[in-house]
């Protein structure tokens, strides 16, 4: 009885074993609802190491068999000008302007010390970026290598395989969402960043390993970055901006094959894409990439 009773608590364990595996992708079918077509919805990262950049074929495949591929934003001239000015400051203000004396003299010997850029260099090129856009910055330099950005990668594939491109909001809207984030709080997230820094390089690395097998548990594990963690952020920059998408993700869904890419951070949480679907009434499968 006792031996019976051991195997049935181990097959317990193992299913449930299975079933979080099962429930952990970055890649994830959508179906339910009474939509007929194939739809599918992926989180990216923002950018990766091209050492480390990796595209699943599972997910060329899926890609390439849709009609409809849809991104967060434009990838072209016009989205690149509008970024570009919603991540630096207003003429006239420097982050000389909005930290104190102390706090940029401690930002400046820190790009000298762990990038070896001069102060002369710095004010030239950074010192005119918002604390969220220096803190991103940071991270891409740590890396010490070329980038690869999946929006951009998976853009180029649905061009190749000549399907309809769209964007789930205008570019205007995310930089609105950036300017939403207070000042004063992004100044403490910068600051905190310097001073957590060796601890930030590493914790990017084992998402950058978590995010190519699949792992979409780790990489929520590893993408509380001290913006990530400010609550105004998070409800500004994704759980807003993943209400608004809904509506439309939807009418794609009803429309054609579609293929959809997110930031991974928008899958996740009480309000992220994930859920949002499933209180709709869809059914979502992952699929694995390995």
């Amino acid at each position: 009885m006792k031996a019976i009773l051991k195997r049935g608590l181990l097959l317990i364990l193992a299913l449930c074993s299975y079933a979080g595996i099962a429930q952990n992708s970055i890649l994830w079918e959508v179906s339910g609802n009474d939509i007929t077509n194939t739809v599918y919805l992926m989180g990216t990262l923002k950018f990766i190491g091209e050492n480390e950049y990796v595209l699943p074929k599972v997910v060329e495949e899926k890609l390439k068999a849709s009609a409809i591929f849809a991104i967060e934003d434009q990838v072209d001239h016009h989205a690149q000008h509008e970024l570009n000015k919603a991540v630096h400051l207003p003429k006239g203000e420097s982050l000389a302007t909005v930290l104190s004396k102390e706090e940029y003299a401690k930002v400046q010997d820190f790009f000298n010390s762990e990038f070896g850029i001069s102060k002369k260099v710095f004010k030239k090129k950074f010192s005119r970026l918002i604390p969220l856009a220096l803190s991103i910055t940071m991270t891409r330099l740590s890396l010490n290598e070329g980038l690869k950005f999946y929006d951009i990668e998976l853009l180029k594939l649905a061009n190749d395989y000549q399907l309809e491109t769209y964007s789930l909001e205008s570019i205007e809207r995310e930089a609105e969402a950036l300017h939403a984030f207070p000042m004063k709080d992004q100044v403490v997230a910068l600051l905190h960043s310097i001073d957590n820094f060796e601890k930030q390089k590493s914790e990017y690395i084992k998402l950058e390993a978590a995010y190519t097998q699949g792992d979409i548990d780790k990489v929520f594990e590893y993408t509380l970055h001290p913006f990530e963690s400010n609550q105004v952020f998070v409800n500004k920059f994704y759980y807003e901006r993943n209400e608004e998408w809904l509506p439309k993700i939807e009418k794609m869904m009803t429309e054609q094959d579609a293929f959809v890419a997110v930031g991974v951070s928008h899958l996740e949480g009480d309000r992220g894409l994930l859920t949002l679907l499933r209180e709709k009434g869809y059914t979502l499968n992952p699929i694995s990439i390995k």
